[in-house]
Order: C-alpha cells, then sequence, then structure tokens
C-alpha cells in the first residue's frame, strides 16, 4: 500500500484519500491542511480550489494553483496546531519542502481555516520570513 504524501506514515487510503474524496470529513484543521499539501503532490487542482473558502473566489486563480501542483513538493512538517478565537477558527503552521531545478527550497506558514456548516476552509495565511 502506498502511503500518504502528508507525511503521516499512514497509509493514503487511511489518511487523506477519504478527504480528497468528501472535503466535508475532515474534523480539525491540521486534517485538511494535510490534505491540501497532498492534493498539491497528486495535482487534484479541484480539491484545493474547493476547500479555499468561497469568500477567496480561488476558481480565478485555478491556473496559479495548477502551476503549484507542478513543484516537485518532497516534505511536510507540521510545526503547531492550534485554536483560534473561536471554535469554528483554527491555526496550522507548516513548512514544505520542494525542489526546483534540484535545488532544494523551504516555505514556511501559519494557515487560517474557519468552519462553516460543519465544513472546514483554508481562508489565509502567513509566510514566515525567509530563512
Amino acid at each position: 500500500m502506498k502511503k500518504c504524501p502528508c507525511g503521516s506514515q499512514r497509509h493514503y487510503k487511511n489518511c487523506c484519500q477519504p478527504i480528497h474524496r468528501s472535503p466535508d470529513t475532515a474534523k480539525f484543521p491540521a486534517q485538511l491542511m494535510r490534505a491540501r499539501y497532498s492534493a498539491y503532490t497528486l495535482g487534484f487542482v479541484d480539491f484545493i480550489v474547493a476547500t479555499y473558502h468561497p469568500s477567496c473566489q480561488a476558481e480565478n486563480d485555478r491556473q496559479e494553483i495548477e502551476q503549484g501542483t507542478q513543484t516537485q513538493w518532497t516534505k511536510l512538517v507540521v510545526l503547531e496546531a492550534e485554536n483560534g478565537h473561536h471554535a469554528d477558527e483554527g491555526f496550522v503552521s507548516f513548512k514544505a519542502y520542494f525542489e526546483q531545478n534540484g535545488e532544494p527550497y523551504s516555505l514556511q506558514e501559519r494557515s487560517r481555516f474557519i468552519r462553516e456548516n460543519g465544513r472546514w476552509y483554508y481562508i489565509d495565511g502567513e509566510f514566515a520570513e525567509n530563512e
């Protein structure tokens, strides 16, 4: 069986695949964040667009999102998952590693998620300063 690209050490079918099939099954922001990372590695543009909060109008950024799926993502490290200011808000800090032209890079973000009608959405994030 194939390990999940999110780095959980679980099999894909028992980790991110159920969320890819039905995004409303993500119970916590960290689950959705891991599934979004996996979607970038697997080229699941529709899933990425669908898991942005509707106010983000991610469909308008579909081409840029699709370009992001072409990146060679190599590793995800979840640094911290925090509760927000209310029960329907959460934050996940992570570091994602990737390669471009054979050179290793990373990005670090603190993502904000909100829950509406029982479903978590990515709404925005803050990138850490380059190291």
